[in-house]
């Protein structure tokens, strides 16, 4: 288990370790690691208009950001990492993969980057809604604000920009019956944000991972004024309907004030009896936690 993810009690101790850096040696001699920033705007080729909220990182690594509503983005790579692929990604929109070092080579006078992604609609999975008897339940997670232990969306040891795209979600056992999703609850028991933008993603799951958004667009969920405890989002209007089972998720992608990574954590429960996920970058793998609760559910009217 990655513990970077988790964090338990006493959290002052926590963030008095985590401020401290360990370098690398080789010998007697500091290997420094020279890095390059990527930065730019991610755009609709057809319109040349900006595509807020879009993911770009390194595929399948820890690099990368979410671009902010006017598109804009800026990350570091290690000069190791040239030759790997960076994706870029937003719903509605055709997934592009370019080489980092022809990103760089693309770069204008100004050292930014101008990226289109192409309009793509949305494929939906074929789901059957002609059920005669649905049935109200409540499905995953319920550790609450009183907790030892919790799900970090801050790696303190990077930059704000480049924990923005950190993913946490929850396995939900809904098995072959059809269900529509009325509503989402998750726990925040840390947060020092006046606002706080998530991004909230539905998958299918294949090889026991998540792995295609069934979200026809974008969910955004918002909270403020540093609002900590259970939080209720109404998901009736997107008319989300699943079969078999799936994982809900949320991946934070902006907030307010914008300056170093600060607290911010959902409930978990140690043991617990859900399999949890985590996604360190907007492009990274996703990180399996099994026996570990999350304070995470779903409201759903499903199949009798």
């Amino acid at each position: 288990m990655n513990r970077s993810y988790i964090t338990f009690a006493f959290f002052g101790l926590f963030l008095l370790l985590c401020s401290f850096t360990i370098p690398s040696w080789e010998g007697e001699v500091l290997v420094k690691r020279e890095k390059i920033t990527l930065s730019g705007t991610i755009t609709e080729s057809q319109t040349g208009q900006p595509i807020a909220y879009a993911s770009i990182g390194i595929l399948n690594g820890s690099e990368g950001t979410i671009s902010d509503e006017k598109g804009n983005f800026s990350f570091s790579v290690s000069q190791e990492k040239l030759e790997e692929m960076v994706r870029i990604s937003a719903i509605g929109f055709a997934a592009k993969e370019v080489k980092v070092s022809n990103l760089w080579q693309a770069r204008t006078p100004e050292n930014k980057l101008v990226i289109a992604l192409d309009a793509q609609p949305v494929q939906l999975a074929e789901v059957d809604v002609h059920v005669k008897k649905w049935k109200t339940k409540k499905l995953g997670g319920s550790a609450g604000p009183v907790t030892m232990v919790h799900h970090n969306f801050a790696m303190f040891q990077r930059s704000l920009h480049e924990n923005l795209g950190h993913e946490m979600g929850i396995l939900i056992k809904n098995g072959p019956k059809t269900a529509f999703l009325n509503k989402l609850n998750f726990c925040l028991t840390m947060n020092k944000y006046d606002l706080v933008k998530f991004r909230l993603n539905v998958y299918s799951v294949k090889d026991n991972l998540p792995y295609q958004n069934l979200a026809p667009k974008d969910i955004y969920v918002t909270v403020e004024n540093q609002k900590r405890g259970w939080i209720a989002v109404d998901l009736e209007p997107y008319n989300l309907y699943v079969q078999d089972d799936f994982v809900v998720s949320l991946e934070w992608i902006d907030c307010l004030p914008k300056k170093d990574a600060l607290a911010l954590t959902i409930a978990g429960a140690l043991p617990g009896f859900h399999t949890t996920f985590h996604k360190d970058a907007s492009q990274a793998k996703w990180e399996k936690i099994t026996s570990f609760g999350m304070g995470m559910n779903v409201e759903v009217q499903r199949q009798n």
